[in-house]
């Protein structure tokens, strides 16, 4: 690494890192070991975005599962938002109070292989947008617009295409 280049530490790395000062050596070690590869995918990840990867897609190991950071707009404490997508639309989300805590978080989960543009091509699949018209009947049921039996013949017909 350029001894210019800015270092960038998660806080699980940074109490590692101390760890010999409280804890015995060998445990300390593992500490380490532990910490180590969430460290170097976190100061990859960061490094190559200057600091800011919002935005960019990561995937989760070999698994067809990504997600991405982007400011949260729906809370006022928390600022960041980890939204969660695979191969048939988005499946939840996260928040956390800074960037920072975000980005370790994913690495930590194992969002540590960057694939930026991974949203637009799984997005112009037939499967993806199948999974978009479930998740639409699904909120027509949460949100009273229809009963269970409604969005089960729905769920059949879509099925039946």
């Amino acid at each position: 690494m350029n001894s210019n280049a800015l270092r960038y530490r998660t806080a699980g790395w940074e109490r590692a890192r101390v760890a010999h000062n409280r804890v015995r050596p060998d445990f300390a070690r593992h500490m380490r070991r532990i910490a180590a590869p969430v460290q170097i995918a976190y100061q990859r990840l960061m490094s190559t975005y200057a600091g800011s990867p919002v935005g960019i897609e990561c995937r989760l190991g070999d698994r067809r599962q990504w997600c991405f950071i982007v400011e949260e707009m729906s809370s006022a404490e928390d600022k960041w938002r980890i939204q969660f997508f695979d191969e048939d639309g988005f499946v939840g989300h996260g928040c956390e109070k800074t960037l920072e805590k975000a980005v370790e978080r994913i690495v930590q989960e194992g969002y540590r292989t960057i694939d930026p543009g991974a949203l637009d091509r799984i997005a112009s699949t037939p499967r993806w947008a199948r999974g978009v018209k479930v998740a639409t009947i699904r909120q027509k049921h949460q949100e009273g617009l229809i009963d269970f039996q409604q969005m089960c013949t729905e769920m059949k017909a879509l099925a039946a295409v």
